[in-house]
Formats: structure tokens, sequence, C-alpha cells
């Protein structure tokens, strides 16, 4: 079933979906090929019958993933940055559809589109070094919540209007933590640490760094000992709220 990927590495065990964005060395950061490739194992795995759950996490020791790769962000035509929106609202939309339920294991750095598609996963679950936010309006703010990497100007501030997070954050964002907070995030683009994250609802928990791995993969094994068909039943009632009266004969 595995494709061979570019910027991400995939392994399938014991029902396990382990999805790894790869490319460490670039702090995970999305590009068009990470793009095109997510979409192609999530096409894969929806009709995989040995698969029951995807874990998606991000490569090395310091991120998760850190959002729209700058690189591409900078080379953008003004139509190409519309299309690039509608790429990654489509892409994550793909994952948060998937028969099985999808778990974001985050660790280091998710900020900005990082989260967006961590967002897009049923649940997260942090390593305590983890720091998360929606950062975006933070990179034509002021000094001093301006980074350094756009104090020479944010490629994504248009001349005219306004910018916003554009891969669905901000519809999942209030979903996950409610409105009032989602606009404080949105508002302040703050970066959060796991234990806050958890306390308004971000995350389901918090596991220590040294024992991240070993707890996430008891998470994972747990979910993909129940029976596949339940999974993607109560997924669907749970995401659509439906109404499951009796059980369909057989």
């Amino acid at each position: 079933m595995l494709s061979m990927y570019e910027t991400l590495d995939v392994k399938i065990e014991e029902r396990v979906a382990w999805l790894t964005l790869n490319r460490p060395e670039k702090l995970n950061a999305l590009t068009p090929t990470t793009m095109r490739e997510l979409r192609r194992f999530f096409t894969e795995v929806d009709d995989d019958e040995d698969v029951c759950v995807v874990v998606l996490r991000g490569a090395g020791e310091r991120a998760f993933c850190a959002g729209m790769d700058l690189g591409w962000s900078e080379q953008l035509t003004k139509q190409e940055r519309v299309e690039q929106g509608r790429l990654g609202e489509k892409t994550f939309a793909m994952m948060e559809r998937l028969s099985v339920p999808v778990v974001a294991a985050v660790h280091g750095y998710a900020v900005g589109g990082g989260l967006e598609l961590a967002l897009a996963a049923d649940f997260i679950v942090a390593s305590d070094n983890a720091k998360m936010g929606l950062v975006e309006i933070t990179l034509s703010a002021r000094p001093p919540y301006r980074p350094k990497m756009t104090e020479d100007g944010d490629p994504d501030q248009p001349e005219f209007g306004g910018s916003a997070p554009g891969w669905g954050g901000v519809k999942r964002l209030p979903r996950r933590v409610g409105k009032a907070m989602a606009k404080e995030l949105l508002f302040t683009g703050v970066r959060l640490d796991a234990a806050r994250a958890q306390r308004i609802g971000l995350v389901n928990d918090v596991y220590p760094a040294d024992e991240f791995d070993k707890r996430v993969g008891e998470l994972a094994e747990r979910i993909a000992a129940m029976n596949r068909y339940n999974l993607r039943l109560v997924k669907e009632l749970v995401t659509h709220e439906y109404d499951w009266i009796e059980p369909h004969p057989s």
C-alpha cells in the first residue's frame, strides 16, 4: 500500500499508521510537496482495512510543525496566495474526514499552519515541551511582538484588507476551546505552553517529554485494538451529531 514520499515518513505497524512530517532541518514546515503527499497518504489509508488509527507527528527534537515554509510564502504571486489557502484547507479537511481516528502527537513547536494541521486531527496529545499557537497576526504586528523573521515585512499581509489563518484554524479552534478563548488566542498570537493548552481544552493530555513516545504508543495501541467499523461509526456519529437509536439488523 505504501507509496514513497519525499517529505513524509510512513510506517504501518499493528494496525497503527505512523505519519511523520519529515523535514526536521526546517522544523517540518509545510511545502506544496508536503500538501500533495499528505493528500496521497489520506487517500490510500482511508481504504486500508489494516489501519485502525493514524498518529500524526513531527520528526526531530524541536518541532511538530512550524507552519507554512517561509520560502514558499515569500515566492507566491497574488493568485498563488489565494490557491495555497484553498490547498491547505482542502488537504486538512481530507484528514478530518478520514474513516479512522487521527491523533496529533505534538512536541516542540506547533505554530501557525502547524497547529491548524493538528486541529484537523480528532484530538491532540502533547509533550510537556510543546509550544502552540496561531501566531499569524504577529507577523505584521508592531515591535516587540513582531518576530525577527518578518522584521523586513510580512509577505502574507496584503496592501489593503486583512490577513488571518487560512487553513481552517479560525473555525476549528473555536470548536475546540470556545469562541471567547479562541478570540483571545487569535487576537494576541500568543504561544501556549502545554499546561495551559490542556487547561483550555486545546489538548487532551500532556505527557513528560522523556515518556512521550511510549505514552503515545500505548494510546495508539489501545485505539488500534478496537473494531475498525465501530471506530468509523463512532467518529461519524460524534462528528456529525447523528442520533443512534438502535443498531441496524444483520
